[in-house]
């Protein structure tokens, strides 16, 4: 769970005096000789801090602190949005290892750089919205109710694993054709993004920042490309198909929604339209690179750190707008 209380420390002694008394909000903590004092606040909220400074001539100056107020930032989604495929340095690979949380990952890099922040970073690899997102989000409303106010922003990664992005590699790989193979998934999908919304508009979320999901098909020309071996065994017919009625449709749909229900929308696709898997200037990570770096497969056809660092400049320039 995340931990919001931070420890400040407010000094006066650039003040000349004899003493002071300290009060936060209504609660008198201190009186004595000390011209500095800590406090364990919440900075989610407001509070004043009032100090009474002793003068010489037992002359009292009142002067008044309000602590600045922190931005909450929460993450609920897929591997996308956990960072699976870029593990940490050292002994410490992984926030959570088996949710894949990493701290390369964009919530992670987009609460780094949002000055008093705090972050609950509940993206977990894997999750569909029946097993992940909807326990996340109940997560979220234990924290929402503990601190009496929803997150400033909420970063949002769905449908992937609904739609069933590892069935499509699979098939491709296959030779299998993907062509009209999806369309009652699509549906579903569909519904389990409304299933979703209703729960944030409960939840009083106002601020909903949805991330497309990332084209891993083309070539530094812009091309569907499967050219480089990265792949496996996949015909350039079959990977259009996937990247036209799997990837496309899905991205639109969730810009559908998005735009349904009031959310922002982060766009990948342009991001990645000569950056996928056989770019020589590739955002995605491949199949060796996950070995190499996580001991196993699961980080591949997956954003790599690059990757990370540009959809978290996009989400920041949302966020300050």
């Amino acid at each position: 769970m995340t931990s919001f209380h931070r420890t400040i420390n407010l000094s006066i002694c650039h003040v000349d005096s004899r003493g002071a008394t300290w009060q936060i909000d209504d609660e008198r903590v201190q009186e004595g000789r000390e011209c500095s004092r800590e406090f364990r606040i919440d900075p989610r909220v407001p509070h004043r801090v009032t100090v009474e400074v002793w003068r010489d001539r037992k002359e009292m100056v009142m002067e008044g602190i309000e602590a600045v107020k922190m931005f909450w930032l929460a993450s609920v989604g897929d591997s996308f949005s956990s960072g699976q495929g870029n593990p940490g340095s050292g002994r410490h690979m992984w926030l959570d290892e088996p949710c894949y949380r990493s701290t390369l990952a964009f919530p992670y890099l987009v609460a780094q750089s949002i000055p008093n922040s705090a972050l609950s970073f509940l993206s977990c690899s894997g999750s569909t919205v029946d097993n992940g997102v909807l326990s996340q989000l109940d997560t979220l409303q234990h924290l929402i109710s503990s601190y009496g106010s929803p997150p400033d922003s909420l970063l949002l990664t769905i449908g992937g694993n609904d739609i069933g992005f590892s069935d499509v590699i699979s098939m491709v790989q296959r030779d299998s054709k993907v062509d009209d193979k999806f369309d009652m998934r699509f549906f579903f999908v569909s519904h389990q993004i409304d299933r979703v919304a209703r729960k944030l508009r409960d939840m009083k979320i106002s601020k909903v920042i949805l991330v497309t999901y990332y084209d891993i098909t083309k070539n530094d020309k812009g091309e569907v490309d499967p050219s480089c071996g990265a792949f496996g065994q996949v015909s350039k017919a079959n990977l259009q198909l996937a990247e036209k009625r799997i990837l496309q449709r899905l991205n639109s749909l969730l810009r559908r929604k998005a735009a349904e229900h009031g959310w922002i929308t982060v766009d990948t696709m342009e991001m990645f339209r000569t950056r996928g898997l056989c770019s020589s200037r590739s955002l995605i990570r491949t199949k060796n690179e996950s070995l190499v770096l996580q001991g196993n497969e699961y980080g591949s056809f997956h954003p790599n750190g690059e990757a990370h660092r540009l959809i978290s400049r996009e989400v920041l320039r949302i966020i300050n707008n």
